[in-house]
């Protein structure tokens, strides 16, 4: 049996492992790791080792935790009969009939102790994701044992990068560079296209969120800013809000919410309007001719441009909450979103209660992620999309 390499770790890395995160970061330790094992172990106490999953060209994450035991060694036909029996049961998990909706997480990451490996159903095709480099090296492993437990789906595999390139390829079918479903969320449908951009047009792990949203929009005035593909627009629409007013940036993301308009004749169209602008100017604009909401949506990527500069969203909320609540009917509610690893919920509900200081606004009920995207205890970083509710008196 071939020896995994041994590696030192920071001792505040051994105590983050024993308390279940899952994650060793760059520091002083870590710099040091060998790049071209599959798998390196390291000693917790005189009792366990963790093996770990190598990635060294992550700029942050260097390595993942597989398995903290008295095993210190792992072979390559080893790990892949534990993947398959960890995938497996990640994907008896969650059955179709617990979602009223087409798009459902079967493998969620840390969260199903699959570190950087997410896969969604959507409809009668599976999205593999890779959000570690590591994954390469058993990409047909992870293809095969899918295959089996879904034969009869046309499966895609995404390479996840930070530069937000596109990595696509279809593994059912090599011949074919991209492809366009309509999937069903919640009774509406949406296009979604595989290669034609790095997102595929609808953000599933929003979806469990998207439905507690929907129970309070009926009747009601919504403005959705940062609306991307108008998912959450529909949605309001289906749910039957009064109006519904879609901002974004790109004409492109625009386009496609007409698209998806179009393929939901029953939908009352007429009740919605889109801005393509940026956000702020939008809020400014709306303002400026008196309009109000009763319910506005702020999901913003984690930087943002206004077509000038970049701005990290949680600064950009410095401004942009003032203008929410401008906009905000009174006993209004906005609800606002922070999509990031990297700002735990703590700063975000503290920076967001220090912007709203001498204002009429409240935070309350936190939104987290839930349903097919579970949680892990000690892993704060898993709680990336971190949701606050402002009602304004």
């Amino acid at each position: 049996m071939a020896r995994t390499p041994r590696v030192e770790i920071h001792p505040a890395s051994i105590k983050h492992i024993k308390r279940g995160h899952p994650w060793i970061t760059l520091d002083r330790f870590s710099a040091e790791f060998p790049k071209s094992p599959k798998f390196l172990r390291s000693r917790l106490d005189e009792k366990n080792f963790a093996v770990l999953l190598n990635d060294p060209n992550h700029p942050n994450v260097k390595a993942r935790v597989w398995d903290v035991s008295t095993k210190s060694l792992i072979e390559d036909n080893e790990f892949v009969y534990d993947l398959k029996g960890r995938l497996y049961k990640s994907f008896e998990l969650r059955p179709k009939s617990q979602f009223d909706r087409d798009n459902v997480y079967i493998c969620f990451g840390e969260a199903d102790k699959l570190p950087g490996l997410f896969i969604q159903k959507l409809s009668d095709h599976i999205l593999i994701q890779f959000y570690a480099d590591f994954w390469n090296h058993f990409e047909r492993d992870v293809i095969k044992i899918t295959r089996e437990k879904f034969p009869n789906e046309t499966v895609w595999v995404q390479k996840r990068n930070l530069k937000q390139e596109k990595e696509f390829f279809c593994a059912t079918n090599k011949k074919k560079t991209e492809e366009n479903i309509v999937l069903t969320e919640y009774g509406v449908n949406y296009h979604v296209k595989f290669n034609k951009f790095y997102d595929i047009g609808i953000y599933t792990d929003m979806s469990a969120i998207r439905e507690r949203i929907g129970k309070t929009l009926a009747d009601k005035d919504v403005l959705n800013l940062f609306s991307y593909t108008g998912v959450y627009s529909l949605y309001a629409l289906k749910k039957e809000a009064k109006s519904v007013v879609s901002v974004d940036l790109s004409k492109k993301y625009i386009n496609w919410l007409e698209e998806n308009l179009e393929i939901n004749p029953e939908l009352d169209a007429s009740k919605h309007e889109a801005m393509v602008m940026p956000t702020k100017k939008a809020l400014m604009k709306l303002i400026d001719q008196g309009r109000t909401f009763d319910v506005i949506i702020c999901d913003p990527p984690s930087s943002s441009t206004d077509g000038k500069k970049r701005t990290k969203a949680i600064d950009a909320y410095k401004e942009l909450i003032p203008l929410i609540e401008m906009c905000l009917n009174k006993k209004g509610k906005a609800y606002i979103f922070l999509n990031t690893h990297s700002i735990t919920r703590n700063k975000f509900e503290d920076r967001v209660r220090k912007y709203i200081e001498g204002s009429r606004l409240k935070v309350s009920d936190p939104i987290k992620l839930s349903g097919d995207c579970p949680s892990l205890k000690g892993f704060p970083e898993g709680d990336y999309l971190k949701g606050l509710t402002l009602h304004k008196s």
